[in-house]
């Protein structure tokens, strides 16, 4: 009777006290080619790190939503599967094939523009555990240094079901300076909507390549490119990315902290800072045209009239129909829900010619240097086809699992943009930058295709934005606005004005005169204030 007594304490203690040694340990949100499930698909996981002894996590719940913790029950009907072992590790697909799949498959998949991922113990109420991940590229993960550790990163080769710690390669991948431009006027403008030099890195290789960690040397300087945002800073396979020699430190992890000289020599350097990957050597080139290989990856350099950046050397142009980004909801709260029944973030595409257009093979993105972010499948023509006239809704959500009208990257209603590229995923048909837009309030052309661009407090989604402007919301001048929020790098003002920030512990951390865009890439995660001389106060967050 005495050992009986033993083993029910003991079982209570295993599943109250063990507990409390469970960490969520690593997240993918946007799973391409890293890891399949059992089913041959690649899908969202999460990743439970158990540093105590054996516990079985079936009654525990897992969600992604901080008002529905008890999302996903794990039900207690495989205990195979839902036990960890002593410094184990346990994998939950998060596939919405809770019912067909199995006792590891959620009822909710993961955005990949960024959320919240709770761990919650049986009683439906107490966190064990939660991690609030920024936008994700395809087959990054985010998770902590080490097992159970405090401290997160980003990590390019994913550790699923294995030891967090991080594996590159010290000389750095097979990449090539694919092609120069030192006085862009007109060519190709940044987020930032500027033209600055540039120069272009091309990857050969079948996997894809993280540049942080790399470094960029010209004329004696070398500068490394940051690790905190892979997101930019991935190149696809076969794919390019554009390297902004303007100084702008704060505007993303691809603006470089040197100067473009009319001549010279670039040298772009693996992790090691020293191995010499790609050297390129250029004089003077003419204004709006480049310098580049003749073919991508060449030996041989030839004169661009037509510049190539951010896609192939031998690239043909291809013009697309006339088209409109006709309006868009970067926070969609309550209003229009896609077909899974989701309040998500569109944008709405108008055809203002007289015959229809099939959208197949376009593409769309949230960021100029990066055009053909997300091209709009051709397996259902039919769907992607916006008759005459009339308008087509593409939800921003990161779901492109969910269909051919859901792309893989979502809105900020902080203030961002939104481009529509032709068939050869460089040529600009259409494209709008906005900064702040309340929740449930769409901002679009006053009357489709009109070049005024206005809120509306009520949406016009998939239909016309009208002739009458009694919906319109006046932006006033002196309304102050800070974006993005969370920040991950930088914050702007909508608005110049002399600024003082304080930490939630109310320490003084910034001071400035006449200031708009902060860097905060080097400041502690965490909630900030910020008050201005005329006595506002904003409220913003740092993540990582």
């Amino acid at each position: 009777m005495r050992h009986i007594v033993t083993l029910m304490f003991f079982g209570f203690f295993s599943n109250s006290f063990l507990s409390q040694n469970l960490f969520i340990n690593e997240v993918v949100a946007s799973n391409n080619l890293d890891q399949m499930d059992e089913f041959f698909e690649y899908d969202d996981w999460v990743e439970i790190y158990n540093s105590g002894g054996i516990i079985n996590l079936a009654g525990y719940y897992l969600s992604d939503d901080p008002n529905i913790l008890t999302k996903y029950l794990i039900p207690a009907t495989n205990a195979g599967l839902t036990t960890a072992l002593p410094n184990s590790h346990i994998i939950f697909w998060c596939d919405n094939d809770d019912l067909t799949q199995g006792e590891n498959h959620t009822n909710f998949t993961l955005k990949s523009g960024g959320e919240t991922v709770f761990l919650t113990a049986p009683d439906g109420v107490t966190i064990m555990d939660s991690v609030t991940y920024a936008p994700l590229a395809s087959d990054i993960s985010y998770g902590r240094t080490c097992d159970g550790c405090p401290d997160w990163q980003y990590f390019n080769n994913t550790t699923w079901d294995a030891p967090n710690q991080e594996i590159i390669n010290p000389n750095g991948e097979l990449l090539f300076i694919n092609e120069i431009q030192t006085q862009n006027i007109n060519t190709i403008h940044d987020l930032d909507f500027e033209y600055e030099p540039w120069i272009e890195i091309y990857n050969p290789n079948s996997f894809q390549v993280n540049l942080g960690g790399y470094a960029v040397q010209l004329g004696g300087n070398t500068y490394t490119i940051p690790t905190n945002n892979p997101i930019e800073s991935i190149i696809p396979p076969g794919g390019f990315r554009n390297l902004w020699f303007d100084g702008d430190l704060n505007q993303g992890v691809l603006h470089i902290g040197l100067s473009m000289p009319l001549q010279g020599t670039v040298s772009l350097l693996g992790p090691n800072g020293s191995t010499i990957v790609s050297q390129y050597n250029f004089s003077d080139i003419a204004q709006d045209q480049s310098w580049g290989r003749s073919t991508d990856g060449a030996n041989t350099s030839i004169t661009f009239t037509q510049p190539t950046p951010t896609v192939t050397n031998s690239l043909f142009l291809i013009e697309g129909e006339n088209l409109f980004i006709n309006e868009i909801m970067a926070k969609n709260l309550s209003t229009t829900s896609d077909n899974f029944g989701e309040f998500e973030d569109w944008i709405e595409i108008y055809n203002p010619n007289n015959f229809a257009v099939n959208l197949s093979g376009y593409y769309l993105s949230d960021n100029p240097e990066v055009r053909n972010r997300w091209v709009v499948p051709s397996a259902f023509p039919d769907s992607v086809t916006i008759p005459a006239l009339s308008w087509m809704l593409f939800y921003c959500d990161g779901d492109n699992n969910q269909g051919v009208l859901h792309t893989n990257f979502s809105l900020s209603n902080g203030g961002e943009y939104a481009g529509l590229f032709s068939p050869d995923g460089f040529s600009l048909i259409d494209e709008i930058q906005w900064g702040f837009i309340g929740a449930d309030t769409s901002y679009g052309r006053q009357y489709d295709g009109n070049a005024n661009w206005i809120q509306f407090l009520i949406s016009t989604p998939d239909a016309s934005n009208g002739t009458n402007p009694n919906n319109i919301v006046s932006i006033q001048e002196d309304d102050l606005q800070l974006y993005p929020n969370p920040s991950i790098t930088s914050i702007q003002l909508s608005k110049s004005c002399d600024v003082r920030i304080f930490n939630n512990q109310g320490q003084l951390v910034f001071s400035g005169t006449n200031t708009k865009i902060i860097d905060v890439s080097q400041w502690s995660i965490g909630k900030y204030i910020l008050n201005t001389a005329e006595g506002r106060s904003l409220k913003f967050e740092i993540i990582r």
